[in-house]
C-alpha cells in the first residue's frame, strides 16, 4: 500500500480505537484492527502503530517510563490536546468518524427512532453517542473489571462518574473523571457508601456497623483501606476524587 500522510479523519478513527479497545489489543492482529485497516486502505500494522503513538502521549502511559515515538505526529498531539480540552467535541466527532468508516450508524436504529426530528433530536443523539464513547472508554482503560471487585461481567459494569453529571459539565466526558464500578460498588459509591480517596484508598462510611453482617461484609467491608484497580490510562484524578468528597460532605451524605 502506498505510503501517504495521515488525515485529521483517519487520526481520529485511530483515536476512537485507541480509547475503545484495551491497551493489550492494540495490534495488528486484532479483527477489529485488521477490519478499520482495510477500509482506510492501510496495513493493520500501520493502524496499530497509529494507536500505540496516540498512546504514547497518555500521561499513565509516561509514568510507566513509555514515552513518546519518534513518529508521533504534530496532528496526533493536537487531537490528543484537543480531547483533554474538549472531550464533548472531539468525542462525538472521533465516534462518527469510526462509525463512518465503518458504515454503521452513529447509535441503533431502533434506538434513533424515539427520538425524533429536529434539533432537540440532534442535542439527544449528541449525549447518547458521547455516553456511549464514555463508557467503551472507561470500561476499556480498566480491562472491563470493576475497580474495586475485579468483576469481569462488562454487562454489569458501568462508567461511573467521580464528579456527577449534573454538577460539572466541563468535566463530563474527562477521561479522568470515570471509574469502572459493578453495579453495586457504582451505587455504593454515588451515594457516599463507598468512598475513593485521592490517594486511591477505599473507605466504607458504614463498615463499623455492619462489619458482622456477612453480605454487606463481602461486598463492601473487606474492601476498607484497600487502593482500587489503577486504569491502563487516564488514572482518576485526585482532584476529582477530592471534589466527590467534598460534595458528599456538603450534601451532609453518610
Amino acid at each position: 500500500m502506498t505510503r501517504r500522510n495521515w488525515s485529521r479523519e483517519e487520526t481520529l478513527v485511530a483515536f476512537a480505537l485507541y480509547c475503545r479497545l484495551p491497551f493489550g489489543r492494540l495490534h495488528g492482529r486484532n479483527p477489529e484492527i485488521v477490519s478499520v485497516a482495510q477500509k482506510l486502505g492501510r496495513t493493520a500494522s500501520a493502524v496499530a502503530m497509529k494507536c500505540c503513538n496516540l498512546a504514547s502521549l497518555d500521561e499513565s502511559h509516561q509514568a510507566r517510563g513509555i514515552r513518546a515515538l519518534s513518529n508521533v505526529s504534530a496532528q496526533d498531539r493536537t487531537v490528543w490536546d484537543e480531547y483533554l480540552a474538549n472531550p464533548d467535541s472531539v468525542s462525538f466527532e472521533a465516534a462518527r468518524a469510526l462509525a463512518t468508516i465503518e458504515s454503521r450508524p452513529l447509535l441503533p436504529l431502533e434506538d434513533v427512532e424515539h427520538f425524533g426530528e429536529g434539533r432537540e433530536s440532534e442535542r439527544v443523539v449528541r449525549v447518547r453517542v458521547n455516553q456511549r464513547f464514555f463508557r467503551e472508554m472507561i470500561l476499556a482503560g480498566y480491562t472491563e473489571k470493576c475497580a474495586v471487585c475485579g468483576l469481569a461481567l462488562p454487562a454489569l459494569l458501568v462508567a461511573s462518574h467521580i464528579v456527577p453529571w449534573s454538577v460539572d459539565p466541563v468535566h463530563r466526558l474527562h477521561p479522568r473523571n470515570g471509574l469502572c464500578l459493578c453495579g453495586t460498588h457504582d451505587r455504593a459509591y454515588e451515594c457516599g457508601i463507598l468512598r475513593v480517596h485521592p490517594n486511591y484508598r477505599i473507605r466504607i462510611s458504614v463498615a463499623g456497623e455492619l462489619r458482622e453482617e456477612s453480605a454487606t461484609a463481602n461486598w463492601l467491608v473487606r474492601f476498607e483501606g484497600e487502593r482500587i484497580r489503577l486504569p491502563q490510562r487516564w488514572s482518576p484524578d485526585p482532584v476529582l476524587l477530592q471534589r466527590k468528597l467534598d460534595l458528599l460532605s456538603a450534601a451532609g451524605s453518610i
